[in-house]
């Protein structure tokens, strides 16, 4: 990891590390800053229980039911809801050109611009009535669809963004410290590394158990045999965050029912493990071998496909190379 630089903004960071050959560079650097502003009043309705009636009024979102269903066919509670409204209104006031905005809240809003931004407004909203973690997650498509950077925020104790761009990976932390009660700012904290653990990292095992196959259970059996300790706690981003922190494996195990969408909460959070040398696959069965993908496999997201944004995946595996490579020498 790299020494801390004390003071750095975001902001500046992004100056110094978007490098000015960069195509269409002030736009996305643009796109970051707007995005990662519009979480602090997340976090502050996060911190408040979702009382969110003044920031409706103040910010003229149209007010939503306690509860609907998304595109889904799932409960959609408020946070979902009012979160999303607040990203997507932050980006339609700035004077940025998107190519789309995409999350699960609604349908694809299309622009003229450069980049494609996808959005998990609230990843785990189901934790925030049991006061658990949960975060944001933000992919950055090209306009030929692949992604080029990508960022999550945290809301735990302190709120940190995670991000991924140009070969390295960011931690920030949100400074809430009383003289910056005013203007809050993601500082800057370090460069983060990957451990890549055979033994005494984390795992983070989702999906329905009495569903798993034979092999699925072996490979868990073979994680408690090296002492990789369960950590799974139903936020996706909160996973991620502690295999980047200790090492490990996040996996989703293939069910009947396809779960963990891929273009908004697989490929963000891919694109950073891969950028710190991890692992990352998509399996449809965990029988079959051949049906194994990796990032490159995975059709680009543009706006002439920008629907496909609701395509789900059965199961898969992100995380250090060591526990995820297990996985497939298991099977």
């Amino acid at each position: 990891m790299s020494e801390r630089r004390e003071n750095i903004k975001l902001s500046r960071w992004l100056e110094n590390e978007v490098p000015s050959s960069f195509s269409n560079r002030n736009e996305l650097v643009d796109i970051i800053e707007t995005i990662a502003e519009s979480t602090i009043p997340i976090r502050g309705l996060l911190e408040r229980g979702i009382t969110s009636r003044e920031i409706e009024q103040r910010m003229e979102i149209e007010k939503a039911g306690s509860h609907s269903i998304n595109l889904y066919g799932e409960f959609q509670i408020h946070e979902d809801i009012l979160t999303h409204s607040i990203i997507l209104k932050a980006l339609q006031e700035s004077d940025i050109d998107f190519l789309f905005i995409a999350s699960e809240e609604a349908e694809p809003v299309l622009g003229k611009g450069k980049f494609g931004i996808t959005i998990d407004p609230v990843d785990g909203s189901s934790n925030v009535i049991v006061n658990r973690t949960v975060g944001t997650i933000v992919g950055i498509y090209n306009e030929m669809g692949h992604i080029t950077c990508s960022f999550y925020v945290l809301y735990g104790i302190y709120t940190n963004l995670i991000i991924a761009f140009n070969g390295k990976v960011a931690e920030f932390i949100l400074d809430t410290s009383p003289y910056s009660m005013t203007f809050y700012h993601y500082i800057y904290q370090e460069l983060k590394d990957l451990p890549n653990n055979e033994e005494e990292g984390i795992r983070c095992l989702g999906g329905n158990s009495t569903q798993w196959s034979n092999k699925c259970k072996a490979y868990e059996k073979e994680l408690i045999r090296r002492n990789f300790k369960d950590r799974y706690s139903g936020s996706f981003v909160g996973d991620i965050h502690a295999i980047i922190n200790y090492g490990g494996v996040y996996s989703y195990f293939p069910s009947p029912k396809a779960k963990i969408r891929i273009y908004y909460e697989w490929l963000p959070l891919a694109f950073i493990i891969e950028t710190l040398k991890g692992v990352f696959i998509t399996i449809s069965t965990a029988e079959n071998i051949d049906d194994v993908k990796r990032i490159g496999d995975i059709e680009p997201l543009t706006a002439s496909n920008v629907q496909r944004i609701h395509t789900r995946t059965s199961g898969g595996l992100l995380g250090s190379e060591k526990p995820v490579n297990l996985f497939l020498s298991t099977i």
